[in-house]
Parts: structure tokens; C-alpha cells; sequence
């Protein structure tokens, strides 16, 4: 356990110095982006993680389906993904600070849903994002419950009233290198398997769940 709080203690330390080197550069110029690579990449190692990615992202592709379990999710996908990608979270969580500043900075998308509007937001804000590789949650909460949880219908109307090239990654092996709510830490590789990108017809939600679903308990 005190192997967890030291990466812990480490990790946010990592994340407020990236929240003050980001400020002190000019907004996605090119050391913003060396900046942001390089803190994602350190990030990721504060709590024991190397990243292995399995398969290749679509170079077209628009949005990235993605399994959620930790705050670790997103640094490790932006190590594999570079730079130019934009996150999409829960407010209540990407608005604290120091992650609140980070967020603001890069231009990640937030969404509040006790806000009946929400959905109207996100398509702006997405659609706003062309040209840039957007990564969703659709479970809507982290999952430590070894399986992936259902989908909520927000990632579906999104890709299919903007027509997005939307692409399924799932993480693996994440928790067992660093898990907050066991209290957890060791050194380990952290996988990232991307699928085939989808075919938008009846039914490719509920496919790309099960999918998913049947990589990540695969061994």
C-alpha cells in the first residue's frame, strides 16, 4: 500500500507540473505538444505502466470507443495516440483542478449530464474537432468490476448524426498495475488493442459492446 500512495503522490505531482509547464507555452504550438507527450509518457510510468498497443488506429479515424477503469486510461492512450486527440469526460471529474487546468488548455470536451441539453453540446463540440482523433467513454464511469459495462446511447447517436469513422480500443491489464480503489500499484504492461473500425448498420452498437467485451476477458 505504500507503494500506491508514493505513485500516487508522484502521478499528481507529474500532473500539476504538466498543468504548469503547458501554461507558461503558446496553446498547441510545437513545445505544448512535446510538452503534453512528454508528461503523458512520465505520467504513465509514475504508476509502474509501460504501454503495448495491438493492432493500428485508422489514420482516418474519428473517434476512438474506448473502456474506461482509471485515470490512467487517457494518459496511456495518449502516449499511443500522440498529441493531437481530444477526451471526452464527465464534469465532476475533468473540473478540478490541477486535471481542470490541463483540460482547458488542450481543449478536451466536458459534458454535464444533469443538463438536458448535453447531447446538443457534445455535437457541436465534436463536430468542432474535426480533422482531430476524439476518444469516448461510452460506459459513462470508470469499471473495476472486470467486465465492461453497458454502453450508454450517447456514443451511438453521436457517431451516427455526425457520421463518424468510429474505431473500438480496448485496455487491458490496467488495474493490475495501478488500481485506485484497491490500493494498488506494480510495475506492469499496460495493453491497448485496437479492433477494425466499425460498419455503421443495425445493430453496430450493441456488436462493438460485445466485441469489446469478449477482447478484454479474452486471455
Amino acid at each position: 500500500m505504500m507503494s500506491f500512495y508514493i505513485k500516487k503522490y508522484i502521478t499528481y505531482l507529474t500532473i500539476f507540473a504538466e498543468s504548469v509547464a503547458l501554461s507558461l507555452c503558446k496553446q498547441h504550438g510545437s513545445v505544448f505538444n512535446k510538452f503534453r507527450r512528454f508528461f503523458s509518457i512520465r505520467i504513465v510510468r509514475s504508476v509502474g505502466g509501460t504501454v503495448n498497443l495491438i493492432g493500428s488506429i485508422d489514420q482516418d479515424t474519428d473517434i476512438l470507443i474506448a473502456n474506461h477503469q482509471s485515470m490512467a486510461d487517457i494518459f496511456a492512450l495518449e502516449e499511443v495516440l500522440g498529441n493531437d486527440v481530444r477526451f471526452i469526460g464527465r464534469t465532476g471529474i475533468m473540473d478540478k483542478w490541477p486535471v481542470s487546468h490541463i483540460v482547458n488548455m488542450v481543449g478536451h470536451i466536458t459534458v454535464d449530464q444533469k443538463d438536458r441539453r448535453a447531447i446538443i453540446k457534445l455535437l457541436k463540440d465534436v463536430k468542432e474537432c474535426k480533422g482531430k482523433k476524439v476518444v469516448i467513454f461510452p460506459e459513462g464511469t470508470r469499471s473495476q468490476t472486470g467486465k465492461i459495462e453497458p454502453f450508454e446511447a450517447g456514443t451511438k447517436v453521436l457517431v451516427e448524426k455526425l457520421q463518424l469513422k468510429a474505431q473500438p480500443v480496448v485496455i487491458k491489464n490496467i488495474l493490475s498495475v495501478y488500481n485506485e480503489s484497491a490500493k494498488t500499484a506494480k510495475t506492469g504492461v499496460i495493453e491497448i488493442e485496437a479492433l477494425p473500425a466499425v460498419s455503421i448498420e443495425e445493430g453496430w452498437y450493441e456488436k462493438a459492446h460485445q466485441d469489446m467485451s469478449a477482447l478484454f476477458l479474452a486471455k
